[in-house]
């Protein structure tokens, strides 16, 4: 194929042949593919005219931040275009209002520490924030373990900016004149479906977010999670938060999936800002029952829940006391003592070294790729309603072990959004079979609880072809509507959100030992 030369008046990075693929491959997540270009534009302008050319060569743009998103939606043929190394602004902090602007490129935690200098924060931090990007936060909808107290990204965006599909500028959010296109896209929608018809879920950045869209108004609301295929986003205006003066941290061992159900319920009312869990194969092979905090709880547990708390010490304490199992609502059968296998802490130091009992997903994944077994991430952000939480956990262990995987599995419990790591060992014959068993089934599976295929991630490519099964006809074909409004001649990432006629959603998988960043 001929080298497509850059556009008229391009300032910024155009590399193409095995640049590009190179420079495309820095990516998180198990898929891989080779672009015809790889972009990194100067500012807007150079944006404009990238647009443009894809328009007029009928080029996909593949639009993406830091490349830490894990189901493909940061990669695909065409130009891949990168707002990571030149979208780096950010202003200073509005102490009054709360409020700071930030470039697509500038990482979730600048903006974190540029915000604590003032004594706020950003909440919805992913544990990726020292890599990933606000352009990628907006761009998924990200969440973290705090977005369970707080919301996720959308709660906290009160503007955004950037080149719709026709290399036009856009500025959208609250105090905006709403742009005619909404209007014309609301005209288009009606009737809407019945809302009990939208998946029940705590959060959610699967499909449009046409159920925020519609309760709000406001169409920053529809570009947020929308993954880049409906406009390029370049900068944000964020809301921020106090920093807290106390943290608390309670861990309570978890007997069973009717207790954890049970418990992911009952946590949305206790004033936990997290409520995280550990699955029993994690606790096993993280060797748990060796730390001396942790041994009496992980003896004949199921999972571990850590619920945490944050605010003035009587709000802290206040938490910690509503969380003693012994007052909880909880059907844990067996021993009496169950319901007594818990421990608190307000100490910093020890808060910090239990918050990290999650990153030690790391270690036992390298671990596991050095024996032959790769983790592979296609089911890994699954979120259904809490209360089918146990129902979720237990349906995914019987799926699992008749595919013959093992998976280390965490999440965020209070959300029922569960993060599962099926380790592959991608030198048997039939592991792709067996991968796409697991990945229809799984997809039935959170169809029947409610639920959908991405709480926090995004549909990407991977996800996209089951949407109508996750979704349903009705509003599948609302979400196509969105998508063809804003982009009819499908420049803007096309095949993410929606599938692309014949797409697989396991196209392009390629597990690797490491991912990007190491």
């Amino acid at each position: 194929m001929t080298p497509l030369p850059p556009p008229s008046g391009f300032r910024g990075t155009w590399h193409t042949g095995d640049r590009a693929r190179s420079s495309a491959s820095r990516v998180s997540g198990p898929f891989q593919a080779a672009p015809r270009v790889y972009a990194v534009p100067a500012d807007r302008d150079d944006l404009r005219r990238i647009v443009r050319t894809a328009r007029s060569e009928g080029i996909p743009i593949v639009p993406r931040g830091a490349g830490t998103g894990m189901p493909g939606g940061n990669l695909g043929p065409g130009i891949v275009l990168s707002l990571a190394e030149s979208f780096q602004q950010i202003s200073p902090v509005d102490p009054e209002a709360r409020t700071i602007r930030a470039g697509a490129g500038v990482s979730g935690a600048r903006v974190d520490e540029v915000a604590r200098a003032h004594g706020l924060t950003l909440p919805p931090l992913p544990s990726s924030a020292r890599w990933c990007s606000v352009g990628g936060m907006v761009a998924n909808n990200a969440a973290g373990a705090r977005s369970f107290g707080h919301g996720a990204m959308h709660r906290w965006v009160r503007g955004v900016e950037g080149v719709d599909a026709f290399a036009e500028p856009f500025a959208l959010g609250r105090g905006r004149p709403k742009p005619s296109t909404f209007e014309a896209l609301d005209r288009r929608l009606r009737p809407a479906p019945p809302e009990t018809t939208w998946p029940q879920v705590r959060k959610n950045s699967s499909g449009y977010a046409l159920d925020r869209y519609r309760a709000s108004g406001d169409p920053a609301q529809l570009l947020i999670g929308s993954e880049g295929t409906l406009g390029i986003m370049t900068e944000a205006e964020l809301r921020l938060h106090p920093t807290p003066e106390v943290h608390g941290l309670r861990i309570i061992a978890v007997h069973g999936a009717r207790e954890a159900s049970e418990l992911a319920v009952a946590a949305a009312d206790t004033g936990a800002v997290a409520c995280e869990f550990l699955g029993h194969r994690f606790l096993e092979m993280a060797r748990l029952a060796d730390d001396a905090a942790l041994a009496p709880l992980v003896r004949d547990a199921w999972a571990l829940f850590l619920l945490e708390f944050e605010g003035t010490a009587d709000q802290v304490a206040e938490g910690l006391e509503a969380t003693d199992p012994r007052k909880l609502p909880l059907d844990t059968g067996g021993p009496a003592d169950r319901r007594t296998r818990s421990i608190q802490t307000i100490e910093p130091d020890e808060i910090e070294r239990l918050r990290g009992l999650r990153r030690r997903a790391s270690p036992l994944i390298a671990r596991e790729a050095e024996r032959g077994r790769i983790s592979t991430q296609f089911i890994e952000d699954c979120v259904v309603p809490p209360a089918r939480l146990g129902d979720y956990l237990v349906g995914l262990d019987e799926i699992l072990e008749s595919a013959g995987f093992d998976a280390v599995i965490f999440g965020h419990a209070g959300d029922g959004n569960v993060h599962v790591n099926p380790l592959i060992d991608v030198e048997s014959t039939d592991w792709r079979l067996r991968v796409r068993t697991v990945l229809d089934e799984t997809t039935t599976l959170v169809a029947g609880l409610g639920g959908t295929m991405a709480g926090e991630h995004g549909d990407g490519r991977l996800r996209a072809p089951l949407l109508e099964r996750i979704w349903g006809t009705e509003w599948f074909q609302r979400f196509r509507a969105v998508k063809d409004h804003f982009d009819p001649e499908g420049v803007l990432n096309p095949g993410v959100i929606i599938p692309l006629p014949g797409q697989d959603p396991l196209d392009g998988l390629s597990p690797r030992k490491r991912s990007w960043p190491t």
